[in-house]
């Protein structure tokens, strides 16, 4: 199977090189321009040139210009693709020279364009290229200079620099071989030098350059074997890069276009989300996403954020790591159900045992009964009886008493403590991203005597009603406040509410409207308020929410009424 491309703003190896040439025919646009400015200005304005120069110079970079035309070309038409930027580099310098010579040969201080061009060569070209150049740009330079110097070639004066002698007669400094010698060699060791720092940079470069390539292809791999979806956020949340997956989970027929962009900055949180809090504070944050696709399937996203900083710790980009969790998600509900399954069937073993052996035994004593209707044998099978149904009903009341505490277990309790707590837990439920909650706590309730975790259960298992039926929008109060010995806990949410018909059932067992639900939560929680001696009561409305009220007796512990 072919891996799939990413899609990102890189360019691949192929579109670099290409890009590089197209850079150096740009800059030599801007070369012809300038060469034109300063022929013009030396022999016509300040006239440190002779006219007779201009045809010539003229005529060089009209050359230049239409070599740029025939190098554009040849890169449109992939003609010598491979070597082309060798080829305009060698053309180049050889332009360079003949400018040179037609403007002051060794007299021009234009003469370090030389350097220019191996700085160019060690950037584009490899190490062995580069010192190519040095030594065809040095043959180039002294060829002139000697061809000046013997006279080969005419020497054209450039009167920047004073030409004239104490005997008044015109002294030229490309005549002068001790001057003309010592300029060679200087070039020589500059052009090396250059060379040599140029390559050992970019080989520096290169070999970074290759390190983080590899990398980044193990990178690759990784996300690719794992079927992983990779997104990076700019300051702006702009996706400015993301893979494959990303773009057949979210995008569809749409992934390079502005609905991608605006669904991948939607499934974020957009300017007040997740994202959006991570380049805040730069911390790491997990976060599930749900999504329907093309197909009207629902499908679950896990989002993994992770700032990216630069040198200076600064927060420039956030990664957003995405998995697709639909099967765990599948996987994880089945196990739930045959959890409850297994739970179910534990307790029902348990309760027929212990139920069938009494059960088992008024059978056989009633079948004897009928055999031998004695008075003694009658009056001790009664007593029998008495015991194996007294049995029975101890087993029933410990069923019906689910979750009542025993004396041992209850201790003082605050509870605006314990509601502080829930409220905790709840604010950092997946459920309450965005609901709010808001509390308003009587500073001066009493403490009760009860089970701190089973109350704390009891408002846990209220919250996550709440914030369930208010389907992720909405405002949860919870109140706390003392009446007449009484303390009374209200929570009041603003969700969808109940009608009349499921009112009635909910704190019946095994009764659920929830897909997934046991039916046991509010049983349970009706049970543990029974048996803290306290009741449970509330209002709903279809559509506008529904109200909770536990209400709980103020119990002194036993050592504060002795101290009272």
């Amino acid at each position: 199977m072919e891996k799939p491309p990413l899609h990102n703003q890189d360019f691949t190896s192929q579109d670099s090189y290409e890009q590089l040439n197209l850079w150096f025919i740009r800059l030599r646009w801007i070369a012809a321009l300038v060469a034109l400015v300063l022929v013009y200005l030396a022999i016509f304005y300040y006239r440190y040139l002779v006219s007779s120069t201009f045809p010539y110079l003229l005529g060089l970079i009209i050359l230049l210009i239409l070599s740029n035309v025939l190098y554009l070309y040849f890169l449109k038409r992939r003609i010598f693709y491979e070597s082309l930027r060798e080829i305009q580099i060698a053309v180049d310098l050889i332009f360079l020279t003949l400018m040179l010579h037609y403007s002051g040969g060794l007299e021009n201080p234009l003469s370090f364009l030389y350097v220019f061009h191996i700085i160019l060569s060690g950037i584009l070209l490899e190490k062995r290229k580069c010192y190519y150049v040095v030594g065809y740009s040095f043959l180039l330079y002294s060829g002139m200079a000697l061809a000046e110097l013997y006279h080969v070639i005419p020497h054209y004066t450039l009167d920047i620099f004073p030409h004239t002698g104490e005997m008044k007669h015109v002294i030229h400094t490309a005549h002068y071989p001790l001057y003309v010698w010592s300029m060679i060699i200087l070039q020589f060791f500059i052009m090396s030098l250059t060379a040599y720092f140029i390559t050992n940079i970019m080989e520096q470069l290169r070999r970074e350059e290759r390190h983080t390539r590899e990398e980044r292809q193990k990178l690759d791999q990784v996300l690719y074997s794992t079927g992983a979806g990779l997104v990076i956020f700019d300051e702006h949340l702009e996706p400015i890069w993301y893979n494959e997956p990303v773009m057949s989970w979210f995008g569809g027929q749409a992934a390079n276009g502005e609905v991608l962009r605006q669904q991948l900055k939607r499934l974020v949180g957009g300017a007040d989300g997740e994202a959006a809090k991570t380049f805040q504070d730069g911390q790491h944050r997990v976060f599930e996403r749900e999504q329907v696709n093309e197909n009207g399937e629902q499908r679950f996203y896990q989002f993994t954020l992770a700032p990216l900083k630069d040198q200076q710790g600064r927060i420039y980009q956030v990664v957003a790591l995405i998995q697709d969790i639909t099967d765990k998600k599948i996987l994880e509900a089945e196990m739930i159900h045959a959890a409850k399954m297994v739970t179910l069937g534990t307790m029902s073993a348990g309760i027929a045992h212990e139920v069938g052996n009494p059960l088992a035994s008024v059978s056989t004593r009633l079948h004897l009964m009928s055999q031998n209707p004695s008075p003694e044998f009658m009056q001790q099978s009664i007593a029998l009886l008495q015991k194996e149904i007294a049995r029975i009903e101890r087993i029933v009341r410990g069923i019906s008493q689910f979750g009542r505490p025993s004396k041992e277990e209850r201790s003082p309790c605050d509870v605006n403590q314990v509601l502080a707590e829930t409220i905790e837990l709840l604010k950092y439920h997946k459920l309450a991203k965005y609901c709010n909650i808001e509390h308003d706590f009587d500073p001066n309730l009493p403490a009760t005597v009860a089970v701190r975790d089973q109350l704390k259960q009891v408002f846990l298992n209220i919250g996550l009603n709440a914030l369930e039926a208010m389907d992720g929008k909405g405002t949860l109060t919870i109140r706390s406040e003392h009446e007449k010995g009484t303390i009374k806990i209200h929570f009041i949410d603003t969700g969808k509410g109940m009608d009349e018909a499921t009112a009635r059932k909910i704190f019946q067992p095994f009764f659920t409207t929830k897909e997934n639900g046991s039916g046991l939560g509010l049983f349970i929680i009706h049970q543990i308020i029974q048996a803290h001696g306290g009741e449970i009561a509330f209002s709903s409305e279809p559509q506008k929410g529904s109200h909770f009220v536990v209400s709980l007796p103020v119990r002194i512990p036993r050592r504060m009424r002795k101290t009272a």
